[in-house]
């Protein structure tokens, strides 16, 4: 038994080990290990009529606010991300941080949706589209957005839903998505 208990402790420090080593060619310095230049994510207003990640924020039917759509250039990290680098905010709820958009730029507000589980369905919720590039419409999500990592070309869509309206309702502006020049 303890022969069983040091292997599982040494194998748990290698496995530490090779996360550590791993984690040590992502740098925060704008650089990769090869000390060769990240291009910078750079953010326009509009779909992108060039290389990028078009994305669109719809508040939904009722919401007395324009839908935002934002051209995110030299993306790589996930569609979490994209929103934050789009220049908005994002929160998840207190029991998954990550696992559900809550609010998109402090809507709903607070005191509407307390984001503490799964949002609240006599509330309503964001609905989450994807389009490839060089697609012409859109397709209802089955990934969650910090799982999923759009493809240079390809546009997402996030748009509230009110209870009495399909959670599945494709959005009614059609998708820019183009094949990137680098592809």
């Amino acid at each position: 038994m303890r022969l069983f208990v040091r292997l599982s402790l040494i194998g748990l420090v290698a496995l530490v080990a090779i996360g550590f080593a791993d984690n040590s060619f992502l740098r925060t310095d704008g650089t990769e290990a090869s000390n060769k230049k990240v291009s910078a994510v750079k953010v326009s207003d509009g779909v992108c009529l060039k290389d990028g990640v078009s994305m669109t924020v719809d508040f939904g039917s009722k919401a007395n606010s324009s839908p935002i759509n934002q051209c995110v250039s030299n993306f790589t990290l996930n569609s979490w991300d994209l929103i934050s680098a789009a220049g908005l905010t994002v929160t998840g709820t207190q029991k998954y941080p990550v696992g559900f958009v809550c609010r998109i730029n402090d809507f709903p507000a607070e005191d509407v949706e307390s984001c503490l589980d799964t949002p609240n369905p006599k509330v309503g919720s964001w609905a989450y589209f994807v389009a490839g590039p060089d697609s012409d419409s859109w397709q209802y999500s089955t990934w969650g957005a910090s799982t999923h990592k759009p493809d240079c070309g390809s546009a997402e869509a996030w748009v509230f839903r009110y209870p009495e309206e399909s959670i599945e309702a494709l959005p009614t502006t059609k998708p820019q998505t183009r094949v990137c020049s680098n592809k």
